[in-house]
């Protein structure tokens, strides 16, 4: 028996363990990619036996895609905590909204931008706190673990006060918007959060590098205080409340989604455990519908394109460049979308609300993934070997296309600013016919899925071994979160070089002064005599 299958038996007896009680909290703040991640993650710790609860707002299952996609089967696999959250306006034109959303982080650094959405965390915390039913249900239920999105810091406060084991899911990888959770070890080669640029940084970047890192504490540390002063508000003790900043000393693991084909080399502590691409469904055949399309295809083969979740609506601008730019291509091409209908949309371009995305991206007909680079997307092109244009759009889909174009090299990034719809089809003819970006993709393709454990075993095996052990203190280093910044960095090490350096060098200085002068008086004397 080989090292792998050994490795999956451990693993699949680990699994026979007493069911677990899990609660799970995702960020709810609608239905996207990343709560759509953290369901599936209760999917998994459900289908391996255990009992998952998930808090989720009154307001999500009102969403259109939530109905779609989780509504008929989630509550017959999973049990459900509701808090109450403020009816969301839909009278405004979600057209201009989101391009003025848009638009507005696109101006915006990501450090700037995580400032601006501090009242939207105050606001998740209020929400939480005031919701007396979700407490009730929390002290009436025992559970073993929790399961929180990074951002949920309700999340922390109830690990902190039933003296519950935590667990921490970061949806963008290793970029967590707090610098201790996982920590950047080395800032000349480890970025610090969503820079566009490798791991072989110039003076220029190294300098950048630090000086986002100390930005992004500082921005951290506002929106810290800010939960923590709503927490003491709502009478909890001061202790339970700093569990909000302290977490990274008391969490039992972090679970980041990160893989070695796609993310640049960089030291983890034993408790952050990669859970790479857990996420991804295993592919069906395509149903009739769009199996006629893709023989209707032929040898061009199709194009999928996707903006993700958030995005499913663009403003008129930008869908007319698409749409004329997709028009102009041989291939048929697939686009999931609901807004108004884009100008100049061609006879080979089909427009849904839905399309069984991860299906047709694994189907060999598809020559082209145009996608804004979000993690779920970004892992599909990753899994899938697919050619990809990345158009980004905000927060962490910049980093994700520089990944695919420069670390695979199997996608070419494209820039809204000044985009045309001849410049956006130059670039999609060119990734379809130079062969190089496949076989880029073929290549990573095949590290990604040359995987010792599977994710979802991972997941399950990890879950298991904190609740059997009542928490994994013992995988966190106790000593590197205690160090104050001059221990950290070594300044008082360097302090103390730079200061008997000095001293000798005065010393020596000294002598020798003393041995000249000595060495003058010497040769007067002997003139004299």
């Amino acid at each position: 028996m080989n090292l792998s299958r050994f490795l999956l038996v451990i693993v699949s007896f680990s699994s026979t363990c007493e069911c677990g009680n899990i609660f799970l909290m995702p960020l709810d703040n609608g239905y996207n990619s990343r709560f759509m991640n953290m369901i599936k993650l209760g999917k998994i710790l459900s289908d391996a036996g255990h009992h998952v609860t998930i808090l989720i707002s009154d307001q999500i299952e009102n969403d259109s895609l939530f109905k779609l996609s989780e509504s008929d089967h989630m509550n017959n696999r999973m049990s459900l905590i509701h808090y109450k959250k403020p009816v969301i306006d839909t009278t405004q034109d979600l057209n201009s909204l989101n391009q003025e959303w848009v638009n507005s982080l696109m101006e915006t650094d990501p450090v700037d931008t995580l400032r601006g959405y501090g009242p939207l965390f105050d606001d998740i915390i209020t929400h939480h706190l005031e919701d007396k039913t979700v407490w009730e249900k929390m002290e009436a239920t025992h559970f073993d673990l929790i399961i929180a999105d990074e951002m949920v810091y309700f999340a922390r406060i109830v690990a902190a006060t039933f003296k519950i084991p935590l667990i921490i899911y970061s949806n963008w990888g290793p970029m967590t918007f707090d610098v201790d959770l996982v920590q950047r070890f080395n800032l000349a080669y480890v970025h610090t959060f969503l820079q566009p640029t490798t791991d072989s940084m110039s003076f220029s970047d190294r300098v950048s590098n630090v000086v986002e890192y100390f930005r992004l504490q500082s921005a951290m540390l506002e929106i810290y205080d800010s939960s923590i002063a709503i927490c003491r508000k709502h009478g909890h003790p001061r202790k339970t409340c700093d569990n909000i900043k302290d977490a990274y000393k008391t969490v039992s693991l972090v679970f980041i989604n990160r893989n070695d084909a796609l993310h640049y080399p960089v030291p983890f502590m034993p408790h952050v455990v990669s859970i790479e691409g857990f996420f991804l469904d295993k592919p069906k055949p395509l149903n009739q519908h769009y199996m006629d399309i893709v023989e209707r295809a032929g040898e061009d083969g199709i194009i999928v394109v996707s903006f993700g979740s958030m995005f499913r609506r663009l403003w008129p601008e930008i869908s007319t460049t698409l749409a004329r730019a997709f028009a102009a291509m041989p291939q048929i091409v697939i686009w999931s979308y609901e807004g108004p209908t884009p100008i100049g949309l061609g006879n080979n371009t089909i427009v849904s609300k839905w399309i069984p995305q991860e299906d047709l991206i694994n189907h060999p007909a598809t020559k082209l993934f145009v996608t804004q680079c979000g993690a779920s997307s970004t892992f599909q092109a990753l899994k899938y070997a697919l050619p990809t244009i990345g158009v980004p759009l905000v927060w962490d889909q910049p980093y994700n296309c520089h990944k695919l174009t420069h670390r695979i090299k199997s996608a070419k990034s494209i820039s809204l600013e000044g985009l045309t719809s001849e410049i956006f089809q130059r670039a999609m003819e060119d990734v379809i016919k130079d062969k190089t970006y496949k076989e880029n993709a073929n290549k990573a393709a095949a590290i990604f899925l040359d995987q010792l454990v599977p994710a979802r075993d991972k997941i399950t095996y990890w879950a298991e071994y904190v609740m059997r052990h009542k928490g994994a203190p013992h995988l966190r280093s106790q000593a590197a979160n205690n160090l104050n910044f001059t221990q950290y960095y070594l300044l008082d090490i360097f302090s103390l070089v730079c200061f008997t350096s000095v001293i000798i060098g005065v010393v020596i200085i000294t002598i020798a002064n003393k041995v000249i002068s000595f060495c003058k008086t010497s040769d007067k004397k002997n003139k004299y005599d």
